[in-house]
């Protein structure tokens, strides 16, 4: 019997879809499914063999799921795990059981939970003063959250423009701050320029305090703890929430990946067309307005809109000519910040790391935290001096998690996963692999950790290490950023990434940006390509 196919041979593309997305990590899928329940024809093209961009799950080795970069989730809003029904996809989610486990070389520690009573009891071993501040500071810190929490789930206006549009957009703004007081709009310029060793300094005498929550302020960024502008980052990392509670973090079961593919899930239960292995090598612009892509296979694909989730450096200095952008808005592009001294180690480990000092249910509880190497600030900033001097750190940072302490499916019953995030090389390796300086890096990183965790070398069977040039050139994370950018003030909100070009519009009419380097920023949110959707339903609504 005559098939269809032997009839007419391949079916035919369709002959132009409402939406092409360029980039299959997190926020591209995100775009695609807030698209898609709009009712548009949306194809996704992800030029690797896996959908998730950073936030994938992979299998370096057999039995094994690693989350390869981004590795907890907090910054995602109640709000889009509502709208696309990510639990219904099946999104599991576990809350990590303390903030941080931090050793000492004296061989004290200091293990944060949320319980006031514990902390509380905990950094009282330290400063009873800090013991009665940190409540206070973790209000502070709320109260700046829920300040800027609103201001995520917005467009950022242009500031300084004056069309009736953008003037609309700078009052709804003003509004999103009634009620602002003196004290709070200090406390927010404070939190916006400060360092974070100026901000816990005003707060805290403990070093050891100070060593706890001086990395949140480090965590993607290319400065050490006293960097201007470090304490936002900090704030960037308090603004989640996970089940109502804010500033909590999450293991994902079956990795970060697993993020991902509930979001695709949506989108392609809303008509997505989703593919893998499918590498743009060109967005098609024609009489100064999107047309669609042209893959590396010489494939044509036409669309009414192409929405970027690449880095904005991708986009705008590999897909589009620059005879298509104005010279001013390319050379801000050129001078978009996106340094890294990133290193991403992943183990494959026999048997728990025994920590020592620890009571067997302080132990468990330990396991399911940020173990933290770092053990003050001035350690951290030796670190990052040591990568802006031009070497790897003698003493790295890292923050280690262990997964499989409450997800079963990652590895083969018995072994674990230790994933840890470290810093700094410097940020010159973007350009080259440097595998033999990357090995005796993590080989240092393991060292630091057996100071409190002895058996931990020989439990390793399997290591992954991952620098700034692999991420770039695996995962398209310019400069190896994980944030798709610097998050310093000149590169947030309604500057991000392009001043004039915060609101997910580009210089092209018919292209926009999607993905972490616009606002508000990196993290696993989704936010990017919820805020972008409702910019491109707006103009299509507008030109119908």
């Amino acid at each position: 019997m005559l098939t269809l196919l032997s009839v007419f041979g391949p079916l035919a593309e369709p002959v132009e879809y409402d939406a092409i997305i360029v980039g299959g990590g997190h926020n591209g899928l995100a775009t695609a499914a807030y698209l898609g329940r709009a009712g548009l024809t949306t194809l996704v093209l992800e030029r690797r063999g896996v959908l998730g961009g950073a936030a994938v799950s992979e299998h370096p080795w057999p039995g094994y799921t690693v989350s390869t970069l981004s590795y907890v989730l907090s910054l995602m809003p109640p709000e889009i795990i509502a709208e696309l029904e990510l639990r219904r996809h099946g999104l599991t989610l576990y809350p990590l059981a303390a903030d941080y486990y931090v050793p000492f070389p004296d061989g004290s520690h200091l293990l944060l939970t949320k319980d006031p009573a514990q902390a509380h009891d905990e950094i009282g071993k330290f400063s009873k003063k800090d013991a009665d501040a940190w409540p206070a500071f973790s209000a502070y810190l709320a109260k700046i959250a829920r300040l800027v929490r609103p201001l995520l789930l917005m467009t950022p206006p242009a500031v300084g423009a004056k069309s009736p549009a953008d003037l609309l957009e700078l009052a709804r703004f003003a509004w999103k701050l009634k009620g602002l007081d003196v004290k709070t709009t200090g406390d927010f310029v404070k939190v916006m320029t400060l360092s974070v060793a100026e901000l816990l300094e005003e707060w805290f005498e403990s070093p050891q305090v100070k060593a706890a929550r001086c990395v949140s302020g480090a965590i993607g960024t290319y400065g050490g703890p006293y960097t201007p502008g470090t304490a936002y980052v900090l704030l960037h990392h308090y603004i989640g929430e996970i089940d109502g509670q804010m500033a909590e973090w999450a293991f994902v079961r079956g990795g970060t990946g697993a993020v991902s593919e509930a979001i695709a899930a949506d989108a392609r239960e809303h008509g997505a067309d989703i593919r893998t292995g499918a590498r743009v090598g060109h967005i098609l612009v024609k009489a100064g307005r999107a047309a669609g892509v042209a893959l590396t296979d010489g494939t044509e694909l036409r669309a009414k809109s192409v929405i970027s989730n690449a880095h904005p450096k991708i986009t705008f200095c590999e897909l589009v000519d620059a005879k298509d952008l104005p010279g001013e808005f390319k050379r801000a592009i050129d001078r978009y910040k996106t340094r890294s001294g990133t290193v991403k180690i992943n183990l494959a480990l026999a048997e728990l790391p025994q920590f020592v000092g620890l009571a067997p249910q302080d132990s468990m509880t330990a396991a399911r935290s940020f173990i933290q190497l770092c053990d003050s600030m001035e350690y951290l900033e030796r670190a990052f001096d040591d990568a802006k001097y031009g070497k790897a750190s003698v003493a790295p940072y890292s923050d280690g998690v262990l997964p499989t302490i409450v997800d079963d499916s990652l590895a083969p019953a018995g072994k674990h996963i230790m994933s840890c995030f470290t810093q700094y090389v410097p940020a010159s390796w973007s350009q080259a692999p440097h595998r033999q300086e990357l090995d005796a890096y993590a080989d240092r990183v393991v060292a630091g950790y057996e100071r409190f965790a002895s058996n931990l070398p020989g439990a390793i069977e399997h290591r992954q290490v991952l620098g700034p040039y692999d991420m770039e050139q695996e995962y398209g994370l310019v400069g190896g950023n994980i944030m798709h950018g610097d998050l310093t003030l000149d590169q947030l909100f309604s500057w991000r990434p392009v001043a004039g070009y915060a609101d997910y519009r580009t210089p092209i009419r018919g292209l926009y940006l999607c993905g972490s380097g616009t606002h508000p920023g990196g993290g696993i949110s989704g936010i990017n390509g919820r805020n972008a959707s409702h910019e491109i339903l707006k103009d299509l609504k507008r030109h119908r």
